[in-house]
């Protein structure tokens, strides 16, 4: 058992090295997570994962680590970010092989290694990417379902339009607004407020969570389509998180009305005699 706890030891005490050695041995492929063109803070996660992962890894072949709840977490985040399940295997490839050199190079220098450890270690690296890559694929199309899922459901309820009034509409937008799910919002946002024959519309995303750069642009695309036809669109509810991720982003929200609260918004809207005074 000595020389299990080495292995255990080397494994960890390389696991840095072993995450740059796969760093730099990534492709110029653009637009990927996995390219060596990625960002700076893609490049500081992708190593970090990697090391959490090496030592994973060091854990199950000294005592049999859990390695489940690790892959299950990494299935989501990479099905999320829509990363090519094909990559991703392609990757787990690439680990596996870096992680065997190691264990060669530590049976090559150390003269007590026999045969039998050898042929233990094998079992366990191949038993752990065995387990990790069934986890990972299972939740990955189990999430990647669940977005299918999500996006028929979208399009079968359309754009909810609420009016309030005759000149009045509130859209309500809830939980992640992907490209997808924006397009569905594009292409019915425009046809539904001039059919209900609005002067105003406020677009409400206190339900909203993140906005990224590309689904807000869609966004003040909306905004402008509805502007060339004469309807104003108002945006209530810009959550705090979101606030400040426009601000990193650089987006300019500065030329749109907007309101803290929904009803904020319909206050201003009406006086007393509930007459539109915007």
């Amino acid at each position: 058992m000595v020389i299990e706890k080495q292995l255990y030891m080397y494994l960890l005490d390389h696991s840095h090295q072993m995450a740059d050695e796969w760093m730099n041995g990534r492709d110029e492929q653009q637009n990927s997570r996995y390219s060596i063109h990625a960002p700076k803070e893609v490049e500081d996660k992708l190593r970090m994962q990697h090391i959490q992962f090496t030592d994973g890894l060091a854990h199950f072949i000294h005592c049999e680590y859990d390695l489940i709840k690790w892959a299950k977490e990494l299935a989501l985040e990479r099905e999320h970010e829509g990363v090519p399940l094909l990559r991703i295997i392609q990757n787990f490839k690439r680990c596996r092989e870096i992680c065997w050199q190691f264990i060669e190079e530590f049976a090559r220098i150390h003269e007590q290694v026999e045969a039998g450890h050898i042929s233990s270690w094998s079992f366990k690296l191949n038993s752990a990417f065995d387990i990790i890559i069934e986890v990972f694929v299972d939740h990955y199309h189990y999430a990647d379902q669940e977005k299918i899922n999500q996006r028929h459901l979208i399009a079968q309820l359309g754009v909810p339009i609420i009016p309030i009034n005759e000149q009045i509409g509130v859209l309500p937008l809830i939980g992640d607004i992907d490209s997808v799910r924006m397009n569905v919002i594009q292409e019915q946002t425009l046809t539904k407020a001039l059919s209900l024959e609005l002067t105003y519309l406020i677009i409400d995303l206190s339900g909203v969570y993140t906005l990224d750069t590309t689904v807000a642009e869609e966004l003040f695309t909306v905004i402008e389509q509805l502007s060339l036809v004469g309807i104003k669109a108002i945006i209530t509810g810009i959550r705090p998180e979101i606030a400040m991720t426009s601000i990193q982003l650089g987006l300019d929200f500065s030329k749109i009305i907007k309101f803290g609260t929904l009803q904020m918004a319909l206050a201003h809207l009406f006086d007393v005699k509930k007459k539109v005074r915007i």
